[in-house]
């Protein structure tokens, strides 16, 4: 059974003072919730805070809990008191917290709160590296621990790590606000699956990795220097089955078995018959929304006067974080406006706004659900709210109305409830009227498509799925690795090189000979460059072809001290033995060009840093140094304006890296490469690129030849490697004979 350690600010087991001694009690919706089955599927290990402070327990009390703790398979983590506030309520609550959450006016930059983050991250790190191995899975939880999997990841390379968000993911414009995204960013991507609740979240995060890291991002997957991490969307489901069956067992309960507060429902609706209730419950957070649900609720009333004493809004707010200043007002405000509201509309036999400030366990949650005619769940912005989606679980006659936030997470997959825009709070208070005038029919047509979709994707296939997906990822990254150059791959080819008698070699220039540059013109090589390119062409048996889609009068004049060099240039235009002049390969028209240039230059215009490039027989229009997603969007426009152009004047777009490179149709490289191998019979073939261009070298050549590219990406190589200093490194051991 594989090990699977969970790992996240908080155990599953919190501590609790009973009779003067700490015991361990389990959290509500922890080791019992819906993932029961999950669980048992794994060798599960806990490890997270331990919920009381190192410097408030003494040696032998934390044996004792240790102890208790490893019986639940939990390995604790101990914060003093004044770094956990630091860390929790100094920089997780007031910089991460307000600011993936889009409330700017309330994050908090303060350094020693970030410092206070890195040293909690680093003691998981040192807690967790005395018990994991490199074939277990490790699955961390959200933003308290977003250095963690790059920490785990350098002393652990090849562990399977998974990373999952639970909070939203803020735009690339509201994420660089952070002082400290670079290393934010960079320790998430120590993970090899990242997930998020929705696409939204997933695609700011891939937004701000091409902006701020510059990695190259390609649908779901970003490609590092070997490795390939996959972000993917997992909207976390709920324990269907749980709260829907318990809601029926409820429903038949006995007066002696009722609740607490099933009784003050009961006694409530005995004095209001016919009351329609309105159920809002959530925890005291100014992402809520709850202010702006209570005036809309108000406006409500204002609108709709005959509703007066035909409705009541249940509002339940769970305390939280009542040390934080911010909650403290907002508790001030929702005072106000209960106590101003119920004065001014109530009546003796009527309040509008019950108001209990308390928690609500789980079972007094499902009462609530069930009894509530309408949920009225509006946040200003939520990773997921898994209210939602309990409501809908506890309408057992598939009656009811969820009135949900477009801002929430869940309102992706529950479009069949009443969707608002929180802030408008006309729209909110049309959708009360909506809510209440919906027939029974149109509510249970609603209700079952939604608890349909509800059931099958619930707590269990969530975790499954992410698992699952970490496993294809760890399989990609496998296959990647077997066709990756290592010391067993350079042996063999460095053997083949040895004992072959006639050898050809195809050399890509731009990102395999050499780095990129800003300017294309400054990329000449450098002196060890030309020291390996001179070692190889002075082996006699060595044919050495710098093949490449710069134009032939810059290569000609960065190696001409070398006449024993063959090229390709311009991806197949020209061709030129050692010691020859340049030869065209085929009589070609360049009158296309004056048509061309003007379009090119229109998105040069319209496109910051970007610039053209006049090859002879080629334009190319640059975009590396544009704004990533500007680049990536004006790349599609100008292909798609080409269109025209390319059949009527036999042209051809090469798509390559950060460049789009227009030139005749019908040569390439690859064509180009079997020309230069002729009717020689070379023993020995390798050809090394690093772009979509060279992918026409390694589909032509002959099976026996030993293609490379440099990077990860997709390719019909055999093998790849990872940048420039690695072909250099490899190229300097086949120089001798």
């Amino acid at each position: 059974m594989k090990k699977l350690f969970l790992i996240a600010n908080k155990l599953p087991l919190q501590v609790n003072d009973i009779d003067g001694k700490k015991e361990l009690e389990p959290v509500l919706d922890g080791l019992d919730s819906g993932l029961k089955g999950f669980y048992e599927s794994f060798d599960i290990k806990w490890i997270g805070r331990a919920g009381v402070n190192i410097d408030e327990i003494s040696e032998n009390e934390k044996i004792d809990l240790d102890n208790k703790f490893r019986k639940d398979n939990c390995i604790p983590i101990y914060l003093d008191q004044e770094l956990r506030s630091a860390f929790l309520e100094g920089f997780c609550d007031n910089t991460i917290w307000p600011l993936f959450n889009y409330f700017t006016q309330n994050t908090k930059y303060y350094p020693a709160n970030w410092e206070a983050y890195k040293k909690v991250n680093q003691l998981y790190f040192e807690v967790i590296s005395k018990y994991i191995n490199d074939d277990d899975i490790l699955w961390v939880h959200d933003y308290h621990l977003m250095l963690l999997p790059k920490l785990i990841r350098e002393k652990f390379p090849n562990v399977s790590i998974g990373y999952f968000q639970h909070i939203p993911f803020p735009s690339f414009e509201i994420f660089r606000f952070l002082p400290w995204r670079i290393e934010l960013l960079e320790g998430i991507l120590g993970a090899d699956l990242i997930g998020f609740h929705t696409y939204d979240y997933q695609r700011h995060f891939m937004s701000c990795v091409r902006r701020l890291l510059g990695n190259e991002t390609v649908f779901n997957r970003i490609r590092l220097d070997e490795r390939i991490v996959k972000v993917d969307a997992f909207p976390m489901g709920i324990d269907f089955e749980y709260f829907n069956n318990t809601a029926r067992e409820l429903a038949k309960s006995t007066a002696k078995e009722e609740s607490e507060i099933h009784k003050e429902l009961k006694e409530y609706l005995k004095r209001a018959k016919n009351q329609k209730i309105i159920l809002s419950i959530d925890r005291l957070d100014y992402t809520k929304g709850i202010p702006d649900r209570i005036k809309a609720f108000e406006l409500f009333l204002n609108t709709y006067p005959e509703y007066l004493e035909k409705v009541t809004l249940f509002l339940f707010v769970t305390p939280s974080r009542e040390n934080i200043t911010d909650y403290q007002d907002l508790k001030k405000q929702l005072d106000e406006l209960v106590g101003r509201i119920n004065g001014g509309y109530g009546s003796i036999g009527w309040m509008p706004i019950w108001y209990f400030y308390r928690a609500t366990d789980r079972m007094e949650s499902i009462e609530l659900y069930n009894s509530a005619d309408i949920a009225l769940i509006t946040p200003t912005r939520d990773g997921m709210n898994l209210p939602a989606k309990e409501y809908l679980a506890c309408k057992t006659d598939n009656t009811g109305v969820l009135i949900l936030s477009e801002m929430a997470g869940a309102a992706k997959e529950l479009g069949e409830s009443i969707i608002v825009n929180p802030n408008n709070r006309t729209e909110v208070a049309g959708a009360i009227y909506q809510a209440l005038n919906m027939s029974v029919p149109e509510q249970i047509k609603r209700n079952s498509a939604l608890q349909k979709r509800l059931k099958i994707y619930n707590e269990e296939r969530w975790a499954n799925d992410f698992i699952n997906g970490l496993e294809s990822v760890k399989k990609l990254q496998e296959s990647n690795y077997t066709r990756k150059v290592n010391n067993r791959i350079i042996d063999k080819l460095v053997n083949a090189y040895n004992i072959a008698k006639k050898r050809i070699i195809f050399l890509d220039y731009d990102g395999t000979l050499t780095g990129f540059h800003k300017d294309p013109q400054m990329a000449m090589p450098d002196a060890e460059l030309y020291s390996i390119v001179k070692k190889l062409t002075n082996v006699i048996k060595n044919t050495v072809v710098i093949i490449s889609g710069r134009d032939k009068e810059t290569l000609s004049k960065w190696f001409i001290q070398n006449e024993k060099l063959a090229f390709i240039a311009e991806h197949g235009v020209w061709n030129k033995n050692p010691g020859e002049e340049w030869e065209m390969t085929d009589q070609i028209e360049k009158e296309w060009m004056g048509i061309i240039e003007p379009v090119l230059q229109s998105f040069v215009d319209r496109t910051p840093r970007s610039f053209i490039e006049f090859k002879n027989y080629s334009l190319v229009w640059h975009y590396r140094d544009a704004d990533p997603d500007m680049g990536q969007q004006r790349a599609w426009e100008l292909k798609e304006d080409l269109k025209n152009y390319i059949a009527n004047l036999n042209l051809e777009i090469m798509d390559g890296d950060k460049v789009i490179e227009i030139k005749n149709a019908g040569i390439n490289k690859g064509k180009a490469a079997l020309n230069k191998i002729g009717n020689v019979e070379f023993d020995f073939i390798l050809a090394l690129g690093d772009d979509w261009t060279d992918e026409y070298t390694f589909n032509s050549l002959p099976e026996s030849a030993i293609t490379i590219k440099v990077g990860t990406k997709t390719t019909a190589a055999k093998y790849y490697i990872n940048d420039v200093k690695g072909v250099r490194n490899l190229l300097q051991q086949l120089e001798i004979e």
